[in-house]
């Protein structure tokens, strides 16, 4: 009765490492696990300076938080279809005109300093906030009957 119903199954211990063995792969993402059809790990994407500030312990989470608050954000898609877009179209001009692509971009940068776009958004912005404040000091001025206050 004390004898082993199969003697050519490998013991509990044997069992026990290969179980783990199996896990440790499969936990690695190791490709080696028989009857794994997984394709291997591509290499990451990021560049190297992320991945050694995602080594960092406090870094790494800020990191780690920023990413997935970007891939949250709604202008994400956008973003990565300019990139895509922009990839696409300016990657041939620069492979035959660079000094054209950097003269083009230099010229735009100028033109958008020059243009100031920030001020049309910004100006009408602090107009719209502060109308209804000068508005109710007037209101509350001419109820008192005093003059309405300075502008600076």
């Amino acid at each position: 009765m004390n004898a082993p119903l199969n003697p050519t199954a490998p013991s509990a211990a044997a069992r026990l490492d290969e179980s783990r063995a199996q896990l440790r792969r499969a936990l690695l993402g190791d490709p080696g696990l028989p009857g794994d059809s997984r394709a291997p790990p591509r290499p990451s994407a990021s560049p190297a300076w992320l991945v050694a500030l995602q080594g960092m312990p406090v870094v790494g989470l800020l990191v780690q938080a920023a990413q997935a608050w970007w891939v949250r954000h709604p202008l994400h898609l956008a973003g990565s279809l300019a990139a895509t877009t922009a990839d696409a179209v300016l990657k041939p001009i620069a492979q035959r005109h660079p000094l054209r692509l950097v003269l083009g971009a230099a010229a735009l940068g100028g033109l958008l300093a020059w243009s100031r776009p920030w001020r049309w958004v910004v100006a009408p912005a602090l107009f719209a906030g502060l109308l209804p404040q000068l508005l109710s000091a007037a209101q509350q001025a001419q109820k008192s009957g005093e003059d309405p206050p300075p502008r600076r």
